[in-house]
């Protein structure tokens, strides 16, 4: 069997099936994984075989005029169960809504050329894609393979090339199978998920789930990482796409987190991707360690964890069974941040309720706190950790594959 995996080139979409890959070449199987250039070098870190398509840039921000998508958002008032009842968006954040899927569909219309072209030489078994490459479906009707989309981590279906009252595609997803000769595909043949059952809402079903294996990035174990803390640890992370959305917008939540913990009895570890290294410079207190280590090294010995609601960092640390406080600012991880404190497994700020300078460090630092002196977090953790534990494993999912192929 020849799987074709094609991703959105950010990490945090591409970690989650990672493990997947590994599994289906173990099987004896022929793996590709297409993307766009800036993910290129961290599929080959990954190893596993790259393929670049669409045009040469660095930036996927330019394909949308330069613009993130997360210009302009106002984080604040978002209704909290938004994914289940779209209905309660206001006009700007339907907007905000739309212009993803839009988005989503000029970086597939970039892509496809050469992701088609590809398929044509190569002539893969079966296609799959994270759910917002919508690159992936169409391929896969113009070369008459089935499609399989993967979540990676969110808690709701991803259904980014669909309207929001889910009456029919977006015009622009609609307009890509005209333009490359497939017939329209609204359904997969099958959709993977490794959001863990009770975070996910109940109302998404038709799912095949699949177990979050922590993979987030190639790495070597430092000596120091082997030895017993010295005090219980408390990881302070960011992450990487969250980074690139907000830039430097992004320091001063950063900062005041730093400011909050630092009085506590805890050794601080700061785990920083390069943009995040370089924005924070010298400016760390003394006593702060500042390291790039992938989190599913570092998180296992760490007694907390402080970080921005991402699904990766979200479902690393639980599946370790680390109590967590998520401090969010973007919609899609406000709803990660709220299905986790709901199940008790840690604890949520978003930002826009945290009030700036110290007032606001006092508040975080309360919340730090009770995560390491209630041990009812760690209990909810543990159990969460069980259940994901549970999960199909990735030779499960291989199977699947076969099966669909």
């Amino acid at each position: 069997m020849r799987v074709l995996f094609t991703t959105f080139p950010w990490e945090s979409h591409y970690f989650p099936i990672v493990p997947v890959q590994w599994a289906t070449r173990a099987a004896g199987h022929e793996v590709r994984v297409a993307t766009m250039a800036p993910l290129i070098d961290t599929v080959v870190r990954s190893g596993l075989p790259a393929v670049r398509v669409g045009p040469e840039l660095e930036d996927i921000r330019k394909l949308g005029g330069g613009k993130s998508h997360l210009d302009g958002l106002n984080p604040a008032g978002w209704p909290a169960d938004w994914p289940v009842h779209p209905e309660r968006l206001d006009e700007q954040q339907r907007h905000f809504q739309e212009h993803l899927g839009v988005m989503q569909c000029t970086v597939a219309e970039a892509m496809l050329p050469d992701l088609i072209a590809l398929g044509r030489k190569w002539r893969p078994d079966l296609i799959v894609s994270d759910a917002v490459t919508l690159a992936g479906p169409v391929a896969a009707a113009v070369l008459g393979v089935p499609n399989v989309r993967y979540q990676w981590g969110i808690p709701y279906l991803q259904r980014i090339e669909m309207k929001l009252d889910r009456s029919g595609p977006l015009p622009e997803y609609a307009r890509l199978y005209e333009r490359f000769g497939g017939e329209l595909r609204t359904e997969p043949d099958a959709w993977l998920d490794p959001c863990p059952p009770s975070l996910r809402y109940p109302s998404v079903t038709g799912v095949t789930q699949m177990r979050y294996v922590p993979y987030n990035g190639a790495g070597a174990t430092p000596d120091w990482l082997l030895d017993p803390p010295p005090a219980p640890r408390v990881c302070l992370t960011w992450g990487g796409t969250t980074a690139k959305g907000l830039g430097p917008a992004m320091l001063d939540s950063v900062r005041q987190v730093l400011d909050a913990v630092r009085g506590l009895d805890v050794e601080i570890v700061v785990a920083a991707g390069k943009l995040l290294r370089d924005m924070l410079g010298d400016e760390l207190p003394d006593g702060v360690r500042l390291v790039s280590v992938p989190l599913d090294l570092l998180l296992p010995t760490c007694t907390a964890v402080v970080h921005h609601g991402g699904p990766g960092t979200t479902l690393t640390a639980a599946s370790w069974g680390i109590p967590q406080l998520l401090i969010t600012r973007i919609p899609q991880l406000t709803i990660v941040a709220s299905r986790l404190a709901a199940a008790k497994a840690g604890r949520y700020l978003p930002q826009s309720e945290v009030p700036e300078g110290t007032d606001g460090a006092a508040l975080i630092r309360d919340e730090v706190q009770s995560l390491l002196s209630d041990p009812s977090y760690r209990t909810a953790a543990d159990a969460l950790r069980a259940e994901i534990a549970e999960q199909p494993a990735p030779a499960a999912i291989v199977t699947e594959l076969e099966r669909l192929a």
